[in-house]
């Protein structure tokens, strides 16, 4: 704390020696101000208004906070600031100044591609190819399909296989073969006489055939978003895509049919008019099978 001469010709004679700590307080005291109303006005602690009526300046953070804190405190309780300045000026301890760092000269600096200039440029480049990168990678992304991760494949169910049978003594045989093994033999128009009946070692003949399928062979719906891929024998992706509810997708190849489908206890495959169970091919949501 220090003592100096504080000239307010609006409150105190001239030769008056008070201090600007002294001076704030019995400002505050003769307006009414409490601790609180200053502190809550000032947006300081009672410890901090405390230390500047006190004048215990190391308390605070440093001069130029000193300063501030007590311009404002003047502000608020009508006093003239100039004095208290010329006041703190000569009482504040002089601190030390943070030493300059060092230049280095443009000689001795390392050159790279030609000076700063130069380097400037390069930077620039650098940055503007980093940007175009990372765009270019993000609008990559979104335009990739919302294709779900399948579980791995559980092992293929193969449904009795179809063929067409095209005379009437093998049209015999098959059905005595069918009978020995209690299949269903769905009938099918062709010429002469075409009949399906469930194959067995026994009943391939030279003349079998694989029939391809009919148009709309296989319909799928979902009563909720479901990815669905579905291959033919020749490789070909009959569909594979997110199906959305209320859109049915007919469409027919050549069988055998490998199925992937995401969502399979929400999804309804009908295969030549019959409805297909997907249960016993379901792993964790997702079906994988083979349809023949």
């Amino acid at each position: 704390m220090c003592m100096t001469e504080i000239i307010d010709s609006s409150s105190a004679p001239q030769s008056a020696a008070v201090s600007a700590g002294a001076t704030l307080k019995a400002r505050r005291i003769e307006l009414g101000y409490t601790l609180d109303k200053v502190a809550s006005q000032l947006k300081l602690t009672h410890r901090q208004i405390d230390a500047i009526e006190n004048e215990r300046f190391d308390e605070l953070p440093g001069n130029t906070f000193v300063r501030g804190f007590v311009r404002n405190y003047a502000r608020l309780l009508d006093l003239p600031w100039p004095p208290l300045q010329a006041y703190l000026e000569a009482c504040l301890p002089v601190e030390r100044q943070q030493a300059a760092l060092p230049r280095v000269n443009e000689e001795t600096a390392v050159p790279f591609m030609g000076g700063g200039k130069a380097n400037t440029w390069l930077l620039g480049l650098v940055v503007l190819i980093g940007l175009a990168g990372g765009v270019g990678g993000v609008m990559w992304y979104l335009q990739q399909p919302a294709q779900p991760e399948l579980l791995a494949s559980a092992p293929a169910v193969v449904l009795p296989q179809l063929v067409v049978v095209d005379t009437a003594s093998e049209v015999a045989a098959a059905s005595q073969v069918a009978s020995a093994v209690g299949a269903k033999m769905p009938v099918l128009a062709s010429e002469p006489v075409a009949k399906i009946v469930a194959s067995v070692p026994a009943a391939k003949s030279a003349s079998t055939v694989l029939a391809p399928a009919t148009a709309g062979d296989l319909s799928i719906t979902v009563q909720k978003d479901s990815w669905v891929q579905v291959q033919d024998a020749a490789g070909a992706k009959l569909i594979s895509e997110l199906l959305k509810p209320g859109v049915a997708k007919s469409v027919s190849g050549v069988p055998p049919y490998r199925f992937k489908i995401g969502n399979a206890p929400h999804t309804q495959l009908i295969y030549r008019n019959q409805a297909v169970d997907l249960t016993s091919y379901t792993r964790g949501d997702v079906a994988t099978f083979e349809l023949k």
